[in-house]
C-alpha cells in the first residue's frame, strides 16, 4: 500500500493546510535574514512582531490568510499597511505543498527535494526582489544538500514504494530515485541526478556565472551579477545536475533581457540599473525542470 494511504485530491486537501504554516515561515525568513542585526535574523527564538511598531503578534493574528483578511491588512497595534506579500507568500507555500505530490510521488526522495527546492526558492525571490538579497544563510545548506541528495540512490537503487495514481489505481515508484519519474499528474521517467552530475552542478553553477561577470566587468567596469546569483546556480546546479543549471540560467538571462530592456527603452532603467537576477532564475527552475529538453529541441530546431 502507498506510503500515505489516501487519493491524491484528498492528500492535497490534508497537505494544503501545513504548506500554508510553511508559508508563513517563509514570511518570517524573507523578513529577517536580510536584516544587518543578528539578532534581527533570529528566526528561531524571536517572536512575530510587527515591523513598524514592534508589537507582538496575537496568535490569533498570525493564522495564515485568514488572520491578514481579519485584520483587513493592517496591523492591529498601529494600523501599519501589511504588504499582500504575506497572504501571497502562505497561499504559495499551500499551493506547493498540496499540489507538489501531483507531479513528484509522494513519500520519496525527488517529492522531498522538489519541495524543499520549491520553498527555498519563493524565500529568494521575494529577499531578492524587496532586498536585492540572497541569504547565505540559505544558500549554503542547500549546496550540502544537493549533493547528499544524490546519495541515498547508491546505497538503496531498487528501493520501491507505491502512490496512488488520479484513476484509483497504484503507481509502483522508486523510492530513491534522484530524478522524475511518473506520478498521479506527470507521466515522465527521466534520468537521475548522478553524484557526479550534483558535484559538476555546484562546481560550473558558481564558475561559469563567475567568468562571466569577469568578462563583462572587464569590458563595463562593473559586476553584471551579484555573488549571490553564483552561490543561487551553485546550489541548483547540484540539485538538478549542471545540464539543467545551465539551462536555468540562460532561461534566466531570457527572461531578464525581456523584462530589461523594455525598461531601457521607456527610459525607467539605465544600462547600469541592476536587476534582481535572482527573482528570473527562480522563475526559470520550474520551466527547466519540467520542460528542459522540450525548449533544447525547439532551441535546436530553431537554428537549424
Amino acid at each position: 500500500m502507498p506510503f500515505l494511504d489516501l487519493p491524491p485530491w484528498l492528500l492535497s486537501l490534508f497537505l494544503a493546510p501545513f504548506g500554508l504554516l510553511l508559508g508563513s515561515f517563509c514570511n518570517v525568513l524573507i523578513h529577517r535574514l536580510p536584516q544587518e542585526a543578528p539578532e534581527d535574523r533570529d528566526v528561531v527564538t524571536k517572536a512575530s512582531h510587527c515591523p513598524s511598531c514592534k508589537a507582538k503578534v496575537k496568535p490569533w493574528h498570525n493564522v495564515p490568510v485568514f488572520g491578514w483578511l481579519w485584520l483587513r491588512g493592517k496591523c492591529a497595534a498601529c494600523g501599519w499597511a501589511i504588504p499582500f506579500r504575506y497572504p501571497l507568500v502562505e497561499l504559495l507555500g499551500g499551493l506547493i505543498l498540496g499540489a507538489a505530490h501531483w507531479l513528484f510521488p509522494f513519500g520519496t526522495l525527488i517529492w522531498l527535494k522538489a519541495v524543499l527546492c520549491a520553498f527555498a526558492l519563493v524565500v529568494l525571490f521575494f529577499t531578492d526582489f524587496t532586498e536585492m538579497i540572497l541569504p547565505d544563510a540559505i544558500q549554503f545548506p542547500l549546496m550540502v544538500l544537493g549533493v547528499l541528495a544524490a546519495l541515498p540512490q547508491l546505497a538503496w537503487p531498487e528501493s520501491l514504494m507505491k502512490v496512488w495514481s488520479r484513476d484509483g489505481s497504484l503507481l509502483q515508484v522508486l523510492t530513491f530515485h534522484n530524478g522524475l519519474q511518473p506520478a498521479p499528474a506527470f507521466p515522465r521517467f527521466e534520468a537521475t541526478v548522478t553524484w557526479q552530475q550534483s558535484l559538476l552542478g555546484l562546481v560550473i553553477g558558481y564558475g561559469a556565472p563567475a567568468l562571466l561577470n569577469l568578462a563583462y566587468k572587464a569590458l563595463r567596469k562593473t559586476d553584471g551579477l551579484g555573488m549571490g546569483d553564483f552561490k543561487m546556480l551553485a546550489w541548483l546546479g547540484a540539485f538538478w545536475g549542471w545540464a539543467p543549471m545551465l539551462g536555468i540560467l540562460f532561461v534566466g538571462a531570457a527572461l531578464g533581457t525581456a523584462v530589461g530592456v523594455p525598461l531601457m527603452l521607456t527610459r525607467r532603467s539605465g544600462a547600469q540599473t541592476m536587476l534582481p537576477f535572482g527573482c528570473f532564475l527562480a522563475l526559470a527552475t520550474p520551466l527547466v525542470v519540467f520542460f528542459g529538453r522540450a525548449l533544447w529541441l525547439g532551441y535546436l530546431g530553431w537554428i537549424g
